[in-house]
């Protein structure tokens, strides 16, 4: 069974062992006070869909059931096996609470280990359908930024490239909060990646405090503010990625910036054989492929599908699954320039690595670089969209 280890890491000094070989008991506990939530909230899914989880203290902690407000303290140095019980219940040490449970530290350092990272908000533990268990992160939304800014980007980039990340970061978060949901974001590529407290220095703290609470707007909405690594020369529109209706900035832009980029411009081959195995499990009964050509673009030059040609006929394929196949850190976009035959292999070239939507990283750099600022690069990249106050 898999099983994630929670290890809580407050500093509380004297803390009681658990007796050795019995059962730590759970034990109601007075109600306290919850401090001010200091603004606006985020819920960061970083565990989901898991069977169950072993809970490790090193000190004291409350385990609280948020529907009645009761409050558990769970003893220090003690092991605590979390299950389902019922459809809405969870199994703590025989007894059965109703979820979600909060997780939280008898001295109110509020600081949790998980898989190598440090959190610093409030976990909440959820029971979801299918038998299984989310760990959700409950924080101050500027707090979740420091986390988020240097996994996303190097804390010894230029700082206006920083900042230009910040609001970027801030208004595709605020843009995604789901009250109706069971969180707003994941920690992981698919919203933004988040490590917890990991990375964070004075650069981050001063990046995302300059820029506190200022996200981008267009006609009134806060923008989906998507950004990627290197965009190759041109970003992309979010319709021709997705399908969405977003208005202009998110259109796609020429931009020079990011031309002395290491992604810039990328090679790949792929041998023949594997190609062939490829279409093979798509449903074509191809031997033989004799060709693959670019065939349909989208207004910014990424390809949006390739024509296979075959023994048995031609086949239209999308590029967005041959970069699922064979790895996006390999097939750096859909930003293809050609494919030729060499041998065995067939050479892809491209530019940019990413979807190309909206920032290019790279670019932002090298404009923080050349001494402009932060709000000049978001108005190069988001185009037409304004910076405000999220309050506002």
């Amino acid at each position: 069974m898999l099983r994630l280890v929670v290890s809580f890491v407050f500093a509380f000094c004297g803390a009681a062992k658990a007796s050795d070989g019995a059962r730590p008991p759970v034990r109601r506990a007075p109600a306290v006070l919850e401090g001010e939530d200091g603004g606006p909230k985020i819920r960061v899914a970083i565990a989901r869909n898991s069977p169950s989880i072993k809970l490790k203290t090193s000190a004291k902690t409350y385990l609280v059931e948020v529907k009645t407000g009761q409050k558990y303290l769970l003893l220090a140095n003690a092991s605590y096996d979390i299950k389902r019980a019922g459809e809405q219940s969870l199994s703590v040490a025989d007894q059965t609470l109703s979820s979600p449970i909060k997780l939280l530290s008898a001295d109110g350092s509020e600081k949790v280990r998980l898989g190598g990272n440090i959190y610093k908000g409030d976990i909440l533990i959820n029971a979801v359908p299918g038998g299984r268990l989310n760990i959700i992160e409950y924080l101050p939304l500027e707090d979740y930024l420091y986390g988020v800014l240097p996994s996303e980007m190097s804390a010894g980039w230029p700082l206006e490239a920083l900042k230009a990340q910040a609001v970027a970061s801030r208004s595709y978060a605020v843009k995604n909060l789901a009250p109706g949901k069971d969180y707003d974001v994941t920690d992981g590529i698919d919203t933004q990646v988040y490590n917890g407290t990991k990375g964070i220095n004075s650069r981050i703290l001063e990046a995302v405090n300059a820029t506190r609470g200022e996200v981008l707007k267009y006609k009134g909405k806060i923008v989906t503010a998507f950004f990627h690594a290197c965009c190759g020369g041109h970003t992309g529109s979010a319709r021709a990625a997705w399908g969405e209706e977003v208005g202009k900035p998110l259109s796609g832009v020429s931009d020079p910036f990011c031309s002395g980029s290491f992604h810039h411009k990328w090679h790949l081959g792929i041998s023949v054989a594997d190609m062939l195995s490829f279409i093979q499990a798509k449903g074509s009964t191809a031997l033989k492929i004799k060709g693959i050509r670019l065939y349909k673009k989208d207004r910014s030059g990424r390809v949006i599908t390739v024509l296979f040609v075959t023994d048995q006929g031609k086949l239209q394929v999308k590029v967005t699954d041959i970069r699922k196949r064979f790895g996006n850190s390999d097939f750096k976009s859909l930003y293809l320039t050609s494919v030729v035959r060499e041998g065995g292999y067939f050479e892809f070239s491209g530019r940019g690595w990413g979807h190309g939507v909206g920032m290019c990283q790279e670019g932002a750099k090298e404009m923080a670089k050349r001494g402009m600022s932060y709000k000049k690069i978001l108005r190069h990249y988001y185009p037409g969209a304004s910076i405000t106050d999220y309050g506002n």
